[in-house]
């Protein structure tokens, strides 16, 4: 090979390097936005959550358990721990 080409090749690697620290720099800009969830982030919810709304299409029965779900995490996780527990009875 000649020189040409080895310079060819140096800067097509060189240009696929800063191509990919763009697009890189790009998904951390729209993380940084809440339009992607990339490095930092992490998405709440299980991988398989996606599949709820089919779920919910097939058998429409599961909305109602899904929502008494979720109310019974937004009641837990405005609660303090302990906060609702019945007084335990004392010894002596």
């Amino acid at each position: 090979m000649s020189l040409w080409h080895w310079l060819i090749v140096i800067g097509a690697a060189a240009g696929g390097a800063a191509a990919l620290y763009g697009l890189h720099r790009l998904c951390l800009w729209l993380e940084e936005r809440g339009w992607l969830y990339y490095w930092h982030k992490k998405p709440g919810s299980s991988p398989a959550s996606c599949l709820v709304a089919v779920q919910q299409a097939l058998e429409p029965q599961t909305k109602h358990v899904l929502h008494l779900r979720e109310q019974k995490r937004q009641r837990s996780d405005g609660e303090a721990p302990g906060e609702n527990d019945p007084p335990k009875a004392e010894h002596s």
